[in-house]
């Protein structure tokens, strides 16, 4: 019997078909977020939630983003944030449940995962985070 050394041409066509299923399934998920400008909104907001990831892993505990109703401002911590272009929060969800207070509280965690959240705008657009990739995108 032949002592084998490497693979054969089947084994790595097996492995060239599973890395094409991966890549056929991520290429179309995350060309868009690759090859679309990022608008000052989304660059606005995705800087506040990576500002409170960080300090929420500092910290070991989650830290409060918060998005006032009726207003372009949100907070972090003690400092103001505004969005841009005169935007106003017009409706919100959080983890799948309607906002029903004028402060709209969104947790980043230390675990670098933050709170699904559905932000309505005053331009009827939509803000809606991407819990596990830690970042928003804009609807609409």
């Amino acid at each position: 019997m032949r002592n084998r050394n490497g693979f054969t041409f089947v084994e790595i066509l097996v492995v060239m078909l599973i890395l094409s299923i991966g890549l056929f399934v991520l290429v179309p998920r995350l060309a868009p977020r690759i090859l679309e400008p990022t608008s000052p909104l989304e660059k606005k907001v995705n800087s506040v939630i990576t500002k409170a990831l960080e300090k929420a892993g500092e910290s070991g505990r989650a830290e409060e983003i918060t998005f006032i109703m009726g207003s372009g401002s949100f907070r972090l911590e003690d400092e103001e944030f505004r969005l841009p272009d005169g935007l106003t929060v017009m409706d919100a969800l959080v983890n799948d449940k309607r906002a029903d207070a004028l402060a709209v509280i969104v947790n980043a965690y230390p675990a670098g995962i933050i709170d699904y959240f559905e932000l309505t705008l005053s331009d009827n657009s939509k803000l809606v985070s991407l819990p596990l990739l830690a970042e928003v995108e804009s609807r609409g």
